[in-house]
């Protein structure tokens, strides 16, 4: 069933590459090639493709970049960029949108070189592009700050090129490709801190918008996975080496680029894999479920692979493919008319089971019951958080592919238009349950503002009025004597409003609230400028309650802003189930934490909606015996740590086992419904009339993303292949819950909250170096 290159390229150019990628789209697709010199012919015509159709073409070589961490993965792509040319080209566009006449010789463009030739005095000159690029680029939000402003300093450098002291463009690119050593460097474009892997996605976002302000049609990513496939560490030495859990990280970022398709603009990243990615168990696609579940082709035909598909399965090159470019064996395949781009949004998230904001949009919920516990949920969610008092959360049950990561997209829309701010939650390797720190990062960095764009507490934190009711309620609750919260909370926030002036304090502050580690010193040296009343006092705490800490403060900082609560999407719950008993014990507690039934535990202004399988209860809970062992060690008589947990963690069982709401299985009026929604969105995306397929049954098994997947792939065959005689099988995908030690990165911490943890100082080290100095 392999596809052949040629036939794969043609799709890519015509229905990608000409259309839905450059009108706005993005794509993630995983090439399997046969071999080494297949794999590097695929990526040097994809070169040639992307780079004819005008595209910006970045070829990135595991071997060579850690593409297991987003950070090294944007900085080899962005020092790739021709920054200077793009700067360039932006402000001479820019200036002949406004009248002014441009310098043939590279020579004279600069600021007086232009002031002369257009009889404008230099001053006034600045004045005016200072204004414009304000206008075309720091109030463009879909690009985050300190993208904009380093944009802004690069296109101001252009016209100062010929200055003695360049316009901090070298200092501006140096940053983008992980190359600066002092930030304090920035400190006059208002940068603090460098690419990291918290906000490198932004910085993704961000650079695909920028190439498309330029004028450039897209950007398309070649990577090579090949090196992460290696079982055995090379006799080479050359090139990086990467160890299972390295290479589920990898797994784990492309599983991001997946789900953030939809943030992403005119962005199409090819993975190249060898045929170990299908077939190694230890290091392979199997190994990653999440990943696995997003691109596994288990709706397909016996024949006929679908060239829109998110895995393609590629043969092996002829003799002469290589000059040629697939055009004339394919001339009969009737041409792609220009669709609506956000269908096509939606059909690409379909196809790798991942919902949108389109999808949403499009096909509601599915489940009103549901949907209307939720509304209610959060109704009272607004009525318990002036008083204090928790609201309790949803658990939801639903096979695989039943249509549960759906749901909880529709769920927040439905917050987002309430003006609850969302954070939705893939519990992944990255993103374990049972442990607070990453769990918080991955709460705040995916959190999403009613309205805005961008980094969500400087959003939130930008909205605060300091003369609010809501703000005197939070400023009074984190000085409570008693100690609610940790002191440091109270004295960031005392600076952040003493000092809101100055935008490198303010800035230290957010980073804080969000998870960036600041030493007593720091504290102390800022409290100097303005001393309080009563002094600050700082106690050691450990990183796992700082991390419940900011969950508290940051959740009432959003009130405080005027949102009316903070909501958590927990997905793909159902892994818990892998890790060992310890750790699914702590996660069971923090099921009950934020289902809000821990009364000394719980965050008021807090709601979650927590989703796992149907049939975690009866193979996890009972098979693997964790409702019985666990209430055993409820019942020994004991003050330990372990006791402790388990009394906390057997609440969240009963929640799961009691109280879980199942997801309504697919029955005939709806399935019918979902039919003719999919085939006029079908039709809308692609400008052509989808005939009737027939070739999934209806069953009583059958599952809600079987009947999604198997209509779109037969209508996109019967589109492609107009002749074909089609053969739909459906193969059967099972989730596992085997323990894996590689889905459990270390706690690195103390249990003692007398102590400063070892990871806590060594993520200080880091956060300093990231930093402008004091």
């Amino acid at each position: 069933m392999e596809l052949r290159p040629q036939e794969w390229f043609y799709t890519l150019r015509q229905e990608y590459l000409q259309r839905f990628i450059g009108q706005g789209g993005s794509s993630v697709k995983f090439v399997v090639t046969d071999s080494d010199p297949d794999r590097v012919g695929v990526q040097n015509h994809l070169a040639v493709l992307a780079q004819q159709e005008g595209y910006a073409c970045i070829s990135v070589d595991a071997k060579d970049t850690k593409i297991h961490m987003m950070d090294k993965f944007f900085h080899q792509i962005a020092r790739r960029i021709p920054w200077d040319d793009l700067a360039s080209q932006f402000v001479r566009r820019l200036l002949q949108e406004n009248g002014y006449q441009i310098p043939e010789n590279k020579e004279e463009f600069c600021m007086a070189g232009v002031a002369r030739m257009n009889e404008r005095a230099e001053p006034l000159l600045r004045r005016d592009l200072n204004s414009w690029l304000e206008r075309a680029i720091y109030r463009d939000t879909q690009m985050c700050q300190e993208f904009r402003m380093a944009m802004i300093r690069l296109c101001l450098g252009q016209m100062d090129s010929g200055s003695e002291v360049p316009f901090m463009t070298e200092p501006v690119k140096s940053w983008l490709g992980g190359e600066i050593r002092q930030i304090s460097a920035l400190k006059e474009a208002l940068i603090f801190q460098k690419i990291n892997r918290t906000n490198a996605r932004y910085m993704f976002v961000s650079l695909c918008r920028w190439l498309r302000l330029v004028g450039i049609t897209g950007l398309v990513v070649s990577l090579d996975l090949s090196r992460c496939l290696l079982s055995k560490k090379p006799d080479d030495p050359e090139g990086l080496y990467y160890g299972v859990s390295a290479t589920l990280d990898a797994y784990e970022m492309l599983r991001q680029f997946i789900d953030g398709t939809d943030e992403l603009e005119s962005f199409l990243l090819v993975v190249h894999v060898p045929q170990e990615f299908l077939t190694d168990e230890r290091r392979g696609l199997n190994r990653y479920e999440a990943l696995k579940l997003r691109i596994w082709d288990e709706v397909r035909d016996r024949q006929y692979q679908n060239p829109l598909g998110a895995l393609i399965r590629l043969g092996s090159q002829q003799p002469g493919d290589a000059h040629d470019t697939g055009k004339r064996e394919y001339n009969d395949r009737p041409a792609m008319a220009n669709g609506d781009v956000g269908h096509q949004r939606a059909m690409e998230a379909l196809r790798s089971g991942v919902p949108n904001r389109d999808v949403v949009q499009v096909l509601g919920s599915h489940q009103p019951d549901l949907e209307g516990k939720f509304r209610r949920l959060i109704q009272q969610m607004e009525a318990n958080v002036p008083h204090e008092m928790p609201t309790k959360g949803i658990v939801i049950e639903g096979g695989f592919g039943s249509g549960k990561s759906h749901l909880l997209h529709a769920l927040q829309q439905v917050a987002l238009e309430q003006n609850f701010v969302c954070s939705p939650i893939v519990i992944s390797k990255e993103t374990p349950l049972y442990n607070g720190v990453p769990f918080f990062r991955a709460a705040i960095n995916n959190a999403i503002v009613p309205g805005k764009h961008g980094d969500a507490l400087t959003e939130i934190a930008g909205e605060l009025n300091f003369q609010s009711p809501q703000y005197a309620d939070l400023f009074d609750w984190v000085h409570r004597k008693d100690q609610v919260c940790d002191s440091r909370f109270a004295a960031s926030l005392y600076l952040y409003e003493r000092m809101i002036n100055d935008p490198e304090l303010s800035h230290r502050m957010i980073r804080y609230w969000a998870g960036d580690p600041i030493s007593n010193s720091q504290l102390n040296k800022y409290l100097q400028g303005c001393p309080p009343e009563n002094p600050y006092v700082f106690n050691k705490i450990s990183s796992q309650d700082l991390a419940l800490d900011r969950f508290q403060f940051v959740s009432r900082l959003m009130v405080a802003a005027g949102y009316k609560g903070w909501i958590l999407l927990i997905d793909e719950a159902e892994i818990i189930g892998r890790y060992s008993f310890k750790q699914r014990t702590k996660s069971y507690m923090e099921v009950a934490r934020w289902m809000g039934v821990l009364a000394d535990h719980s965050c008021p202004a807090i709601g979650a909606i927590v989703a796992l399988t149907d049939d975690f209860q009866s193979v996890v809970l009972e098979e693997k015996q964790d409702s019985q062992k666990i209430e055993q060690m409820c019942q020994e008589e004991s003050t330990d740590e372990a006791h402790m947990q388990a009394l906390q963690a057997v609440q969240g069982i009963r929640l799961i086992e009691q109280e879980g709401e199942p997801l309504v299985r697919p029955y005939e009026s709806m399935v019918d419904a979902l039919y003719e929604r999919l085939r006029t969105l079908h039709g809308s995306a692609y400008s052509w009339t989808p005939p009737p397929v027939s070739a999934v049954e209806k069953l009583s098994s059958t599952r809600m993303r079987e009947y999604v997947r198997g209509w779109i792939t037969e209508w996109d065959l019967r589109r492609l292949y107009p002749d074909a005689q089609l053969d739909i099988e459906i193969l059967d995908v099972r989730q596992t819950y085997d323990e894996d030690q590689e889905l459990e990165p270390s706690m690195g911490d103390d249990t003692d909250p007398g102590k400063i943890s070892e990871s806590e100082e060594c993520l200080m080290a880091v956060a300093l170096q990231n930093q402008a100095p004091v």
